[in-house]
């Protein structure tokens, strides 16, 4: 059972590393975590380099009709607390919304050359190897990821934190965040949902539905 392996490392406080390799060998759990449907198709990249400065932990770029979405995750430790004793964001939290705001300045300032990496990493680096086959990127209406008229959207990610450390005043501060920035902040409790989505999918066998992302977060 895929979760149970998670939650051990999520309790064992083995870091974002740990958790790094194991969404690295599920990444059907990062890509679920971001995308809410089927979609044309999906690629999860792992430490995505963005140009010579900057790296995202991983990149799930994601198909459908006339538009791509590509979602850039950052991990921070799981056992980290979101929010100060005095309300203020915590400097785990305050660096990654940092660093997130210097991805989108490589992007504003990259737009070709993003596209064109993202295009070749999809090729070849792959996670979900069963999608991509080594071939360009696209959707079934040809919208190739590396064409500079291909419609794109941007989208940007924090996981920190658990449910286990996570008052309910903490959380009420990571909404406020997440209404006060354009990114989506979560707990690893989000991709302990997924997993276990996934375990039901396996005992299922067909004989009943799973939607893959259903999550508390």
């Amino acid at each position: 059972m895929i979760a149970k392996e998670l939650e051990n490392i999520l309790r064992n406080g083995k870091g974002e590393r740990e958790v790094s390799k194991f969404l690295a060998k599920h990444p059907g759990i990062v890509r679920w975590a971001v995308c809410n449907t089927g979609g044309h198709s999906a690629y999860v990249l792992k430490e995505f380099q963005l140009g010579n400065q900057f790296k995202a932990d991983f990149v799930v770029p994601y198909s459908y009709s006339g538009c791509w979405e590509v979602h850039f995750i950052e991990l921070e430790p799981p056992e980290d607390h979101v929010i100060n004793k005095d309300g203020t964001v915590s400097q785990r939290l305050n660096k990654a919304l940092s660093q997130i705001s210097e991805w989108k300045d490589y992007i504003l300032n990259n737009p070709i050359q993003i596209r064109q990496d993202l295009a070749r990493q999809c090729m070849k680096k792959d996670l979900l190897k069963w999608m991509s086959k080594g071939q360009r990127p696209t959707n079934y209406t040809t919208d190739y990821l590396d064409d500079p008229e291909t419609y794109i959207r941007y989208y940007y990610h924090i996981a920190i934190g658990n449910r286990w450390n996570v008052s309910k005043e903490e959380r009420k501060r990571m909404n406020q965040q997440v209404n006060q920035h354009p990114n989506n902040i979560f707990t690893y409790g989000k991709f302990l949902d997924i997993a276990n989505n996934f375990d039901r999918y396996e005992l299922l066998k067909g004989e009943g539905s799973v939607c893959l992302t259903d999550s508390e977060e």
